[in-house]
């Protein structure tokens, strides 16, 4: 398994496109996973990918359920077929 990056608070944000002040009240109040390194909160992509996709409101096709089984193979963006 191929090492994974850890992300900081900032690139949370960028990444799901919210203020750095959302990513740390969702991580504080224990809504978002994080691991906590002294003072320092970092964060996993693939977990944030997996909490998305449990937050997802709307149909959801039968493939994509398939794919939401495994968090290594979660994205936000389709790709076009």
């Amino acid at each position: 398994m191929a090492k994974e990056q850890m992300m900081t608070a900032g690139e949370v944000a960028d990444y799901l496109q919210c203020s750095v002040t959302t990513v740390r009240r969702f991580a504080s109040r224990g809504k978002m996973p994080h691991y906590r390194l002294g003072k320092l909160v970092r964060f996993r992509r693939s977990e944030i990918e997996h909490w998305l996709a449990l937050y997802h409101e709307g149909e959801i096709s039968a493939e994509t359920r398939g794919r939401l089984t495994n968090p290594d193979q979660l994205s936000l963006f389709q790709i076009a077929e």
